[in-house]
């Protein structure tokens, strides 16, 4: 049996590491930490994670600031995790998982497929020649490698207002009216950070219940990451599903931003081709 965690610190996709058998492991801000938790609220050196002679994992606090929390109490001496155990540094939330090798094939497995389906989407996307098309086409592959159930595409049009550029099994009207029922707020933060934001059920029930429209509409994971060429942002693509299990770990964002960095350059593309079309049309 392998030892996973699955770190899941704000707005990013899960960080997932695998820890080997009688290892002692830091987990900790400092780059010099086996597991490095890149977050405000971390200490340095902020827990610890042993296996002992009997085979079990324990956790122990490290005399953090933010202190490490099992069940929502700190941590005062050292705890054998169980399987499936959640625990929290800082304002971190981690789980702990016991994979054995079946499940260790199934996981290499499905990830060899998405990949496969990532690298089809990707050569499809650079062998494309009319804009439209190219569009409708990195929507579809986003949705199918996000496993989502809808999805839309945003951009500026020469006035710098937002519009709907595509959009996947919802109607363009819901987006841009009071009846939508996603994450306005997932979609701002995108644009103004300029960099993805990943949310999910499992670990964000906190602030999704502030979104009274997300959990009414069955909304269970969902993302929202910008375009960007050169610094500006050109669009942000949004997405999400109702399925409770789902969530967006380093994988989805490798493959996602492999997707979404090609929609730069189609986006790039598109507005200097309306460019020279308006020049054009001067002449």
């Amino acid at each position: 049996m392998v030892a996973r965690l699955s770190i899941h610190i704000p707005d990013e996709a899960v960080h997932v590491h695998e820890l080997g058998a009688g290892q002692e492991v830091m987990l900790g801000r400092d780059p010099r930490c086996d597991v490095v938790v890149s977050h405000h609220s971390i200490s340095r050196r902020h827990a610890c994670l042993a296996q002992d002679a009997a085979g079990h994992w324990q956790l122990r606090d490290l005399g953090s600031k933010n202190t490490t929390r099992v069940d929502g109490r700190p941590l005062s001496a050292s705890q054998v995790l169980d399987n499936g155990a959640w625990f929290a540094i800082g304002d971190v939330y981690i789980r702990f998982e016991l994979v054995d090798s079946t499940a260790q094939d199934t996981s290499r497995t499905e990830h060899g497929r998405r990949r496969h389906s990532s690298m089809i989407w990707n050569t499809r996307l650079r062998h494309g020649t009319q804009a439209q098309k190219l569009i409708a086409d990195l929507l579809r592959g986003i949705v199918e490698i996000a496993e989502a159930k809808r999805a839309f595409l945003l951009s500026t049009d020469h006035h710098g207002e937002w519009r709907v550029r595509a959009c996947y099994a919802i109607d363009p009207e819901e987006i841009s009216g009071r009846r939508f029922s996603g994450s306005r707020g997932a979609i701002d933060r995108a644009i103004s950070a300029r960099r993805p934001v990943y949310l999910s059920d499992q670990r964000d029930q906190a602030w999704l219940r502030q979104q009274a429209s997300v959990l009414d509409a069955g909304i269970r994971a969902l993302l929202a990451i910008p375009l960007l060429r050169d610094g500006k942002v050109l669009g942000v693509v949004y997405a999400d599903t109702d399925d409770a299990e789902r969530v967006y770990t380093d994988l989805d964002a490798q493959l996602l931003d492999a997707l979404v960095d090609h929609a730069g350059n189609v986006m790039s593309a598109l507005e200097l081709e309306a460019s020279l079309a308006e020049v054009s049309a001067l002449l």
